[in-house]
């Protein structure tokens, strides 16, 4: 049988694997938790999930973040309501972790647009918005980018359509699939102006 590991039946060492893993997700383009779907809540009210790429987690604040162009309609829907969702899979592992948190959008946030390459500053560089019907197959970004990335000048054109999305966690909850049995585990987070509880318990897989 295969060796269980040592978070197994501890809740708190679950609770540590859980942030190491949204740490490795942050700074590890090769790991599973490096990106993750994304759900908001659209117009008529229905679920609207994509995969988007994980650029921030603090532990200290329990808060992770993402970018996005600011003219996409999962910022509009995040803007009506900011309640989301993301869940994170790691298929090595068997984990899977599904977050739920308040977003809030900080537009043209010089901080983390500083970070991007100048290839991730060409994608938001497009003149139309994201997700207009075309006749023919385009990349969004103007045609002397295709090969080329743009100079800092030239990508700080697009800064106006870059955002960086926020999430408050409010819940997160664990699953760890095993022959030997599964294991699940809920954590509710509590804020005050003074600290950070987080609760922890078990849950039937």
């Amino acid at each position: 049988m295969k060796d269980l590991p040592n978070f197994y039946n501890n809740l708190d060492l679950t609770m540590a694997e859980c942030f190491k893993m949204l740490d490795r997700g942050v700074k590890d383009r090769k790991s599973c938790f490096h990106s993750a779907v994304l759900a908001s809540v659209n117009k008529f009210n229905n679920p609207d999930a994509r995969t988007v790429i994980l650029r921030g987690f603090d532990l200290k604040k329990l808060t992770i973040s993402f970018h996005s162009d600011i003219r996409t309609n999962k910022v509009f829907q995040i803007q009506k309501n900011p309640n989301v969702t993301m869940v994170f899979y790691d298929e090595k592992k068997k984990i899977q972790l599904r977050i739920n948190g308040i977003a809030k959008i900080k537009n043209s946030y010089t901080k983390a647009w500083d970070k991007l390459s100048e290839w991730s500053k060409r994608c938001y560089l497009s003149e139309e918005k994201p997700g207009l019907r075309k006749k023919k197959p385009t990349s969004g970004f103007p045609e002397k980018f295709s090969g080329n990335p743009p100079n800092n000048q030239e990508s700080m054109i697009g800064k106006k359509n870059f955002s960086y999305i926020l999430i408050s966690i409010k819940r997160f909850e664990w699953l760890y699939l095993a022959t030997s049995g599964h294991r699940r585990a809920l954590f509710e987070v509590n804020r005050t102006h003074l600290k950070i509880e987080t609760l922890a318990q078990w849950l039937v897989p």
